[in-house]
This record gives C-alpha cells, structure tokens and sequence, in this order.
C-alpha cells in the first residue's frame, strides 16, 4: 500500500503543519505554482488554447481547480500511485469539467495520446533517486514535440526549508529526500529535455509578503524556498 494511502483524508492537515512557520495556508503553495506556469505558457501563446494538461503526482486534487482558474483551456489528466488520493480527489473536484483522475499503477500513464503541458509538484522528492530518470524518459515520450514539463522541487539550499525538512514529524515526509537544482537540472538533461530554465521562488514569509511583487527580481538567486524548472521537448 503506497504511504499516501494512509493520509490522503487527512493530508490537508498534515501540508498545513508541515508549512506553518511560513505562515501561508497550503492553498497559498498550490495556486502560486499555477500562476508561474499559466505566466510561461502566456509568454508561449499557450495559455488560451485548449492543451493537454497532465498533472503527475496529484495528490488529493489541490491543484486542478488552479489550472481551471488560469488554463480554463486545459483538458486535465491526474495521476497518483495513491488510489486513496484518487477517490479524494474525485470527491473534492466533481464540480469540475474536463478532469479526469486516475491511479498510476506502474510507469505506464494510463491515458492514450501525448500532452501539450506535464506538471510536477513536490512529486519526486519521494521517489527514489535510481528511478528519476527511468520517469522522466517516459513523461519525456508522453510530451509532443515542444511540449513542455513543469517540475517543482523545495528547495535543500534554503536554510529554512531544511530547517522545516528537519523539524516536520508528519509521517508522509519522514522519507523524502530533497533535490538540489543541481541534480534535478542533470537528470532532466540525462531524460533528453532540452532547454532547462530554472527560477527560484517563494522567498518571503507570509508576514512580509508585501515584498511578494519583488521575488520576480530574485528569481536567479538560489535562496527560495522553492524553485522549478521549466524543460521542453525538442524531438
């Protein structure tokens, strides 16, 4: 049974102590992704247009009521080795159109046809380094051409995202090993992605979020607590 089994009906809670010294509430994390890669997808011409959208690594489905609210374009496929995860996803996002939830049940993506758009979240912090790259070849083989891939990571070079590491007792994390953007920009690289720009993000805590409009000035500094890579397809 996968860990997330376990705390997909309580997952919320436990995403809401893991990032209590920060300040924001989980939603906070969830929607800023979003409006990072509905702002690439702008600048592509891409974020009007009816897209494939895979969502690898779902969770409970926090994410696709984002990607309606800035990719209403977007036809969502979600996955996740948690069935629980799955069933809680469904049930929290019925309301939406064009969304389709699925377990992941080995490498294969159980949906037919190539995608415009792939998004990672905090997804392969708990999937063990010798199968990152094995991953990424087939999410890789799943994009059309020019088709781009998403992939955030918190950020171990943050001296106060591994104090949070550390310090977190929640169970689901107890095994998660963070990725320096050193090593995620390799194995992207060593998957066939091409084009790997990375942007660090989410500098500021929530009682100096004020600051927030000036965190675009900071995104080559590798302080953030977050960063993500943006990695297209070329072939």
């Amino acid at each position: 049974m996968p860990v997330f089994d376990k705390f997909a009906r309580n997952y919320d809670e436990g995403h809401k102590k893991a990032v209590r010294l920060s300040g924001f509430e989980p939603a906070y994390f969830h929607e800023y992704k979003l409006r990072e890669v509905s702002d690439c997808l702008t600048s592509k011409g891409m974020a009007d247009k009816e897209i494939r959208f895979l969502n690898y690594g779902c969770g409970t489905g926090n994410s696709e009521k984002y990607i309606k609210k800035y990719l209403p374009g977007a036809s969502i496929f979600s996955v996740d080795v948690s069935e629980e995860s799955i069933k809680v996803a469904r049930e929290s996002n019925k309301g939406l159109v064009d969304v389709t939830f699925e377990p992941l049940n080995g490498p294969a993506i159980p949906f037919d046809g190539e995608f415009d758009v792939i998004f990672i979240a905090n997804v392969f912090h708990h999937i063990r380094h010798e199968k990152h790259i094995g991953i990424l070849k087939d999410l890789y083989n799943k994009l059309r051409e020019k088709g781009l891939l998403f992939i955030f990571e918190l950020n171990p070079l943050n001296p106060l995202t591994m104090l949070v590491a550390i310090r977190n007792d929640y169970r689901f994390d107890k095994d998660a090993k963070l990725l320096n953007p050193f090593y995620a920009r390799k194995i992207l690289g060593n998957a066939g992605f091409a084009e790997k720009k990375i942007r660090y993000t989410v500098f500021f805590p929530q009682f100096l979020s004020f600051l927030t409009p000036f965190e675009k000035y900071l995104c080559r500094l590798p302080l953030g607590a977050h960063y993500f890579f943006t990695a297209r397809k070329d072939k």
